[in-house]
């Protein structure tokens, strides 16, 4: 660590702040990254108490979910015992032990923090306290004149205007940070601004300065700093020397100054966090300004300080941060009634009269009251999450068990018709068993989305190339998509006509801003442009659907080819430059190690799709948010067609086989999309398949379309304004006008509901309605003998998983803080992010519509692999390594050959003995799902099984 604050303090508002970048590719990852190399529970709270967030969910959802049997008190017992061990049994008070009077302190509302309430029942008779007046009296004389309960002081007192807030002052906050947006949304915009900010190449502080030299007036709660942003701009004063400055000014000295510095950042997290992160990945900020948090948080201390200055003058307190920090106010105190309601409590719980009540003498009080300390409210809410995912956790594992336990698959002596290659994103789990229910000889198989392929991609209208590839990765190669030869005029024709389209709109968005020209377009255009808004709110789908129709006659687009292989790209290499292409042997290489992962190594189907994925939503900013993550937050249909491509190429094909693995010469492969919002299927490049296969790909398209729909229709149950008695069709058509619906917050649920990942062979679940909750990983450990597939799906599947889970769970604890609340007041602000009207800081994380019905829990991931292969595996996998043992995740074994399963508990594999369960048993999926909008058990579901019967010793019917 280096020896200078200032700098110890940069480091870690680097690690602390918000790692999102530009949310036209929004990448999940661990929300709080910067403590992931502590334990999860040390984490999550020592993230929450840094931000002032939730870790968990409150003790009342937590009881609610009690309520309504999401969760067991006996898995609040069982944590409960696990936590205190023998200690549990010891006696506490009388005969009541210690793990008595936490489950009371747990279970029950014993423990109440509104004193008013209580007062008020009190005082109408009806509280239960009145039910037993004397041993009330006792509790509340005693509680009244003994040792008391100590109220933690939750204030965060950090910085000056803390301090003077708690003094009733006015928040200097107001007047620093309305300035501070309104500079950076300008600094940082790429590209929504009419007019550049000046000064921009710069810097931040540097052009802030400049600014002001130039007569920039200041706001009135921080007089003087025009003048000295002048000084700065004339003395060409760096960054740190201002921090330096401005510290010495506010009275921060020595240790003092590290926390201070991280709470400034942290006053205003989501423009600290895009100066921290575009510092880091200058290739996110395409103007190349240079950015640095640094240079933000000159600019800040120099406003906080004169609004800071003003303020205390004003208020005749001193400004130098030791001398503030002592006139703190005291906290307010524990009421003495809450202590008397919880000693009423244990004392009904212990049996104790009114008596014995008064004769507790003070050690006995005192070491009860620390006890309930020990057993705080954020001891209670840890003990709540582990029973709660403990619930969940026990049923999966069970039906897991349970479908085990039913006869083996026996080989068919068939081809298959048709092999589905989806991603491993849980929105997929649906339409793979919709698959499955139509045939048995339909294969589905999961993946991380980017196929293998980590590309730079450039499509035909995109300016630059952009990483598909998981964050972990950096893209060696690029790949262009380009119109093939006979469609070169075609292109040209459009090429140009799209420019000049584009060009009059931007010429007509400066135009409606001025005076004149926002009057004169409004006459022309405004009529057609209320007719258009109408028809996109009152027939959303028909609307965009004719407007795709115009386009496509218009400029219509040319037939395409990717840029997977080449010969040679020495002169770009040479230059530095990434190839554009593959060679022979990387192509090879790719394709036989998808395939090996997969375990696709043997009885090809005459078609083998390749599916990758993305969202289609109208006026929806966290859109990519809903796209692929093994693509880096954009959609896999480019993967999926470059390995299709890969895989057709005869010479690949070669190379594959000296490899191992035969791909028949009436095998041919398919690259498509599924847009997981609006349920369509892309197919690419079908001009090049062989017309002997013609009819195996209309089974395939017919398969497909049918899947689809059924799709649609287990989506749409989770949509309050879809009827659940709704058609598979009906449901098409449903989410078709959602993500082309101009006012829909709600065009997909995206992750909302990811709850487990399970690497294996498909076996281990086909069949199993998982209700979208599942992301499956195609593995097969008969195939790897030196865990080196297992290696790399965990290197993949792991931390994509864990940020996808990881950021839906601090999104749902806290909504406000770790997520950006609802989406109903988020404007659009310099491309880069979203803020709550005209002004506020930029909105991270996950919108409300997002996460409403998500349950937040870790990823639940279990692996057809015994425990010795695991953890060789994490020992080569440093990242995967700490998401286990620091139990980020959860982890489960289940031995190939004997179906043990183990848990990843405490620093080690613990035994887990699934319990004997009934699974319901459906016809089909819809029979299950279309009776509830809640979540679901998993249930067996008859045609989605790879065999005819289902023994009825071992389940019952639906």
């Amino acid at each position: 660590m280096p020896d200078d604050p200032v700098t110890r303090a940069l480091a870690a508002a680097h690690g602390i702040l918000p790692d999102q970048g530009p949310i036209g590719v929004f990448i999940h990852h661990n929300t709080l990254h910067a403590f992931q190399h502590l334990p999860f529970h040390d984490g999550v709270q020592a993230g929450a108490a840094a931000l002032g967030a939730k870790p968990y969910l409150t003790l009342r959802e937590f009881r609610s979910a009690l309520s309504a049997g999401r969760v067991a008190a006996s898995d609040v017992r069982v944590e409960i015992d696990r936590v205190l061990g023998a200690r549990g049994s010891e006696p506490v008070l009388a005969h009541l032990t210690r793990a008595e009077l936490w489950q009371l302190l747990t279970l029950t509302e014993a423990d109440s923090d509104d004193a008013a309430a209580l007062a008020y029942l009190i005082q109408e008779g009806v509280a239960p306290v009145c039910e037993v007046p004397e041993l009330w009296d006792a509790c509340l004389t005693r509680a009244s004149y003994g040792p008391r309960l100590v109220r933690p002081d939750t204030r965060r007192l950090q910085r000056h205007r803390d301090v003077l807030v708690s003094h009733g002052q006015p928040d200097t906050d107001i007047a620093v940070h309305g300035e501070l947006i309104r500079l950076a949304s300008g600094f940082l915009d790429q590209g929504q601004a009419q007019v550049a900010a000046p000064y921009c190449e710069q810097g931040f502080l540097n052009a802030v300065a400049q600014t002001y030299g130039v007569g920039a007036a200041p706001p009135r709660a921080c007089r003087g700093v025009d003048d000295a942003m002048r000084t700065v701009a004339a003395t060409h004063e760096s960054a740190r020397s201002v921090i330096d400055r401005m510290l010495a000014l506010l009275g921060v000295t020595g240790a003092a100054i590290e926390p201070f510095l991280v709470a400034t950042a942290l006053a205003l997290p989501g423009w600290s966090g895009m100066f921290a992160r575009l510092e880091r990945h200058p290739e996110e900020h395409p103007s190349g300004t240079p950015v640095s948090l640094e240079d933000f948080l000159a600019v800040r201390l120099l406003f906080e300080w004169h609004a800071v200055q003003q303020q205390c003058t004003q208020a005749g307190l001193p400004h130098e941060w030791a001398a503030l920090q002592s006139r703190t106010p005291a906290p307010p105190a524990r009421p003495a009634l809450l202590d008397a309601r919880l000693l009423w409590e244990i004392a009904r719980a212990a049996q104790l009269t009114a008596t014995d009540v008064q004769s507790l003498t003070g050690d006995a009080l005192g070491a009860l009251w620390h006890e309930c300390s020990t057993c705080s409210g954020m001891v209670r809410r840890q003990l709540f999450q582990e029973a709660y995912e403990r619930a969940y956790r026990t049923v999966i594992l069970d039906a897991m068990a349970a479908r085990r336990a039913l006869p083996a698959e026996t080989p068919s002596a068939e081809r298959p018709r048709g092999q589905f290659v989806f991603c491993i994103d849980e929105r997929e789990e649906s339409i793979r068993r919709a698959l499955e229910e139509q045939h048995p000889g339909y294969i589905t198989y999961g993946t991380a989305g980017f196929f293998g392929v980590a590309i730079d991609y450039m499509g035909l209208d995109d300016h630059a190339p952009a990483a598909h590839c998981p964050v972990v990765v950096t893209p060696a190669h690029e790949v262009h998509e380009r119109p093939v030869y006979t469609a070169l005029g075609t292109h040209a024709l459009r090429a140009r006509a799209r420019e000049r389209w584009l060009g009059w709109e931007r010429r007509a968005a400066v135009a409606s801003r001025t005076l004149t020209g926002g009057a004169g377009l409004s006459f022309l255009l405004g009529p057609l442009s209320g007719l258009k808004t109408l028809a996109r709110v009152a027939a959303p789908r028909s609307s965009l659907e004719w407007g795709q129709r115009l386009v496509s006659r218009l400029a219509p687009v040319p037939a395409t080819r990717v840029s997977a292989f080449r010969v040679s790209d020495s002169a770009r290499m040479d230059a530095g430059e990434k190839p554009v292409g593959f060679s022979l042997d990387e192509s090879v290489d790719r394709v036989t190690a998808v395939l090996t992962n997969l375990g696709l190594v043997r009885d090809f189907a005459p078609i083998v799709v390749f599916l990758g994925h993305g969202s289609t939503s109208l006026n929806n900013p966290h859109e990519s948010a809903h796209d692929c993550g093994a693509c880096g937050g954009r959609r896999g249909g480019a993967n999926a067609r470059v390995f299709a491509d890969m895989a057709n190429r005869p010479d690949v094909r070669d190379g594959v086989r000296q490899r191992g693995i035969t791909i028949p010469a009436d095998t041919w492969f398919i690259g498509a999309l599924h847009d997981t919002a609006n349920d369509s299927v892309r197919y690419y490049d079908l001009e090049t398949l062989p017309a002997a296969l013609a009819g195996a790909f209309q089974e395939v398209y017919g398969a497909l379309e049918l899947a689809r729909r059924d799709d649609a229709q287990e989506r749409c149950r989770r949509f309050d304004d879809a009827p659940l008695s709704i058609t598979a069709e009906g449901a098409l058509r449903h989410v078709e006008a959602r993500s082309s619906h101009l006012a829909q917050p709600r065009p997909e649920y995206g992750h909302c509901t990811n709850a487990i990942c399970i690497v294996g062979p498909r076996t281990l679940t086909r069949g199993l309605h998982l209700d979208r909750r599942a992301f499956l990983v195609s593995y097969d450990s008969t195939i790897d003998q030196d865990d080196k597939v297992l290696e790399r799906i965990l290197a993949a599947v792991g931390p994509v998983g864990a940020g996808i889970s990881l950021e839906y769970y601090f999104s749902s604890v806290d909504n406000e803080t770790f997520g950006c609340g609802t989406k109903l007041p988020h404007n659009v602000t310099g491309l880069i992010g979203v803020m709550n009207g005209h002004q506020s800081d930029l909105r991270t994380g996950l919108p409300r519509q997002m996460v409403e019905i998500h349950e937040p829990m870790r990823l639940l991931l279990i692996v057809d692999a015994t425990p010795e292969a695991l953890l060789t595996v994490a020992g080569r996998q440093a990242e995967v390594a700490e998401l286990v043992v620091k139990q980020w995740i959860q982890l489960v074994s289940v031995h190939p050959e004997t179906g043990a399963m183990q848990l990843f508990q405490d620093g080690g594999f613990v035994p887990y003995e699934p319990q004997p369960m009934l699974l319901p048993v459906v016809e089909r999926s819809p029979e299950w799902h279309m009776q509830s909008r809640g979540h679901l058990a998993p249930a067996l579901v008859r045609r989605a099984l790879p065999f005819a019967a289902v023994g009825p010793g071992h389940h019952q019917p639906a």
